[in-house]
């Protein structure tokens, strides 16, 4: 065991001369910083921030607007005249009746509008549009979490065939060691030249090997920077995922999302329940109001009055709606219910499958010491043509077999441990 650790260690040193590193943090805060839905989110909030300035604006501020109108109402066959615009028509003339036009209208007025005693109104809306904004809180924190555990998945299983590739080297450079050794036997008649190109065959079988491995490393990698969405690194060696396991929490995000989503009923049923309230508002308006263009001068004048807006019958619509929000949250709390041991059920599990992972590859590490201690042997008889080169590749396969093993359990591990904390959230 100690023998392939140094190898590995010293192949990791040698890439890592040529090689630019990058460890999970790295990868992590890229995303942070260029996934769209991440952003986008971001941006929700902005609006949602601004949505609670407008709220202000249409229910504290005064509404200000300029008005104007040119209205004609003329009389046709009006004591003689063909057309008249007057506001005392004889009983021949055609037109409107002066009740209702006054013969035409001519205003150009500023009118002032300011609603009155509505801080119950603005408060439940304003409540609502913060319960939104606490949602898409919620909303980038899922997200982040979502691409977080893609991202270690994904980093662990391309850390994996990296340590695959640097135990894959490692054995060709000892095999390759071996071959000038064994070169050096047949010559001197100790071992046959048929041992010499079984070995050097080995030797290629497993470079073809190790270039499998290195192409399924670059695909793991491409789909590492594609996740990140920035451009793909040559070269690059991954460092040590270095993953544990988070403590249980003592709230969940799934009951986070649970309490905000009643708060989203409630808030739903005081903004529905807002036109039940008196509605107070206060208006005035100046400027020119005329029916008559003689005269027009004088009539530059104001108004102002009080306008109140009181419900009273709509086909009980309030209690409707009460009952649907009141059906909704029990919907909710069945849900949380179910979700709560759906959770301690899964963890439970996982728990169980990292302690019987561990277990596993502690087994696995005891075995490979054994197995190198064989080898160890093996090489040493094979110096002195004591074994064949069979035998001894026999024991180099068995030993490569393992710790690819070994390898793919603890990157099994490092999944499970991504899951656990996943879950455990």
């Amino acid at each position: 065991m100690k023998f392939i650790v140094l190898w590995i260690l010293v192949f990791f040193t040698a890439a890592s001369l040529h090689a630019q590193e990058a460890d999970l943090d790295y990868f992590l805060k890229t995303a942070q910083k260029t996934d769209d839905s991440l952003y986008n989110t971001v941006n929700l909030q902005k609006i949602g921030q601004l949505q609670q300035q407008i709220i202000l604006a249409q229910n504290k501020a005064p509404q200000i607007d300029a008005l104007a109108n040119v209205v004609v109402s003329p009389y046709f066959n009006n004591n003689g005249k063909a057309v008249d615009i007057t506001t005392n028509p004889s009983p021949d003339a055609f037109g409107y009746d002066v009740g209702i036009s006054n013969g035409g209208l001519y205003a150009a007025q500023i009118k002032v509008t300011q609603q009155l005693f509505n801080q119950a109104v603005v408060d439940n809306l304003q409540f609502q549009q913060r319960i939104k904004n606490e949602a898409l809180a919620l909303t980038y924190e899922a997200v982040y979490h979502n691409l977080k555990n893609n991202i270690t998945r994904v980093y662990v299983t391309a850390y994996g065939y990296q340590l695959q590739l640097a135990l894959n080297e490692s054995l060709i450079a000892e095999l390759e060691n071996r071959l000038k050794v064994i070169e050096v036997l047949v010559k001197n008649g100790i071992l046959l030249q048929s041992d010499y190109l079984l070995l050097r065959v080995t030797i290629d079988q497993n470079k073809i090997n190790g270039e499998q491995v290195r192409n399924t490393l670059r695909e793991s990698l491409r789909q590492l920077y594609a996740i990140c969405a920035v451009p793909l690194v040559q070269n690059v060696a991954l460092t040590y995922p270095g993953l544990v396991i988070m403590p249980e929490k003592k709230q969940f995000f799934y009951q986070k999302r649970f309490a905000n989503d009643s708060l989203q009923l409630e808030a739903d049923r005081k903004v529905f329940d807002n036109k039940y309230k008196p509605k107070i508002s206060a208006y005035a308006d100046g400027g020119l109001n005329a029916v008559q263009i003689p005269g027009i001068a004088h009539r530059i004048g104001a108004s102002a009055g009080l306008q109140l807006t009181l419900p009273i019958y709509d086909g009980h619509q309030k209690q409707i709606n009460a009952e649907q929000s009141m059906l909704q949250q029990e919907n909710l709390q069945n849900s949380l219910k179910n979700k709560r041991q759906v959770k301690q059920n899964d963890l439970l599990s996982l728990t169980e499958r990292i302690a019987a992972q561990n277990e596993n590859l502690n087994l696995m590490e005891q075995q490979l010491k054994r197995q190198q201690i064989v080898q160890q042997l093996y090489k040493a008889k094979l110096v002195q043509g004591q074994v064949s080169v069979i035998d001894y590749l026999t024991v180099i396969q068995n030993y490569r077999m393992m710790e690819n093993a070994r390898i793919q359990m603890q990157s099994n591990l490092w999944l499970l441990q991504n899951q656990y904390n996943y879950l455990n959230w």
